[in-house]
């Protein structure tokens, strides 16, 4: 790969992979700072996780399409094109996130009460889940910019964003959640009170840059609309739905497997709610990674240099597998120590050790898959993506779940055999279907025969 090809890659992913680690980094902080209240707090705050994703998965699919549209266009030169796009989909952002707030803030109780079965957390989950959904709306705006964003390559100001969020969101932590210098102790109020404001902050410095600098993106015209505007939201609608629904499945699997495990008691949730926060690490990677290969695929078949296509694919895999051994190998050395964190139990801590051999497998799983499913983003194939997660996160982990789980004496580890079999499906599933895009090799004026990686 040439030096020029090593250096945009470089730019664009460590920014964007260091950006998702640190989001991850927080949450961790987070569930630990209030692991003092108790194991019912860690997880009335995780049982909120699945249900507050599956809404909020709208804005992720959202912000993964603006991504196709923006890096499609820089691709072609057409600034034009890009921002019309961006506008587009930050005003339909914008009207469904207010629609969806005051919706979820009014009726948190009931979407509780039908996502979770421990009715001992029940209060507190719903005080989180309302306040936390209920100003989705600095979320969601800062969701699609910074995705805009990252798809010119301009990860370091979403870089920047976080590092802020996470700093607003940890200190508001320390001061709320147990009352010190002088604050209200608020509990679990006070850790979603500075979620919500580290998500201002984030949202804040995203309006603030595009308002400084346009040198490709820009908030200039977003208030007009123009004659074309109706295809470009019918393209918007066509390509997002995808994706929306995609997420939707994804979610709507995880939330089942999350109400397989709410029928176990609140002690032996916490150790497995605990052990997700690795997956939440190896998420953030590959939510960078992701990131990345979408601008960069998607700007190559804007170009139409399928050869550069083939090459960042390549990169990607190579990087995943390199990236998933160090991360099972830190895992499953730090393991022991990352769990008396939480817990100063020893049962606890050996259970959540055992768990992370688990956590090992699928990692290498999780993160070749990630960068597949994001190589067909990058070519704007979004159907094949959302059938192969509806069958993997719909059908195989919940089934698996349900039988070993709640048939079968297995517990929580019919969860982990459920996820480690989902997984491997899902990664074949979209290697497969990668390789046989009939994409060409070579740039469009070039031969036209197709690739076998």
């Amino acid at each position: 790969m040439r030096n020029k090809e090593k250096s945009e890659i470089l730019k664009i992913g460590i920014p964007a992979v260091l950006e998702s680690l640190l989001a991850a980094v927080v949450t961790s902080i987070d569930t630990q700072m209030i692991s003092p209240l108790g194991k019912g707090a860690v997880s009335s705050v995780a049982l909120t996780a699945q249900p507050k994703l599956l809404f909020f998965s709208i804005f992720f699919a959202l912000g993964i399409a603006v991504s196709i549209f923006v890096s499609q266009a820089y691709g072609k030169k057409d600034r034009a094109e890009a921002n019309a796009y961006f506008h587009w989909v930050l005003r339909l952002t914008i009207a469904l996130s207010v629609v969806m707030g005051i919706a979820l803030s009014v009726f948190a109780t009931p979407v509780m009460r039908l996502f979770s079965r421990q009715t001992e957390t029940l209060a507190m989950s719903v005080d989180f889940f309302r306040i936390v959904t209920g100003y989705m709306v600095f979320m969601a705006i800062s969701t699609v910019i910074n995705a805009a964003m990252r798809a010119i390559g301009k990860t370091n100001v979403t870089l920047v964003a976080g590092v802020l969020s996470g700093a607003v969101d940890i200190l508001l932590n320390y001061c709320l959640i147990e009352g010190h210098w002088g604050f209200p102790r608020l509990e679990i109020k006070g850790d979603a009170i500075a979620t919500v404001a580290g998500t201002v902050v984030s949202c804040a410095v995203s309006i603030v840059y595009l308002a400084r600098h346009s040198d490709f993106l820009s908030l200039r015209g977003f208030f007009t609309v123009w004659r074309r505007d109706r295809t470009m939201v019918r393209n918007i609608v066509g390509k997002s739905s995808h994706i929306v629904f995609e997420n939707l499945f994804t979610r709507i699997g995880f939330l089942l497997s999350s109400l397989i495990v709410s029928c176990l008691s609140a002690d032996a949730t916490a150790v497995y709610f605990t052990a997700m926060l690795l997956m939440n690490y190896t998420f953030a990677f590959g939510d960078g990674m992701q990131s990345t290969v979408v601008a960069l695929t998607g700007r190559s078949v804007g170009a139409k240099q399928f050869d550069l296509f083939w090459r960042y694919v390549r990169w990607g895999r190579r990087a995943a597998l390199i990236l998933a051994a160090a991360l099972s190998a830190i895992y499953l050395i730090g393991a022991r120590w990352f769990y008396a964190l939480f817990f100063s139990d020893a049962e606890s801590v050996a259970t959540g050790v055992e768990y992370t051999v688990c956590v090992a497998v699928i990692v290498f799983l999780q993160l070749t898959r990630i960068v597949n499913i994001a190589a067909l983003r990058g070519l704007g194939e979004v159907k094949a993506p959302k059938r192969i997660a509806a069958f993997c996160v719909l059908v195989i982990n919940p089934g698996i779940a349900y039988l070993l789980t709640i048939v079968g004496p297995y517990e929580v580890w019919g969860i982990w055999t459920a996820s480690l079999v989902s997984q491997a499906a899902w990664c074949l599933m979209s290697y497969i279907k990668l390789n046989n895009n009939g994409l060409p090799t070579q740039r469009a004026t070039g031969p036209q025969n197709k690739i076998r990686l």
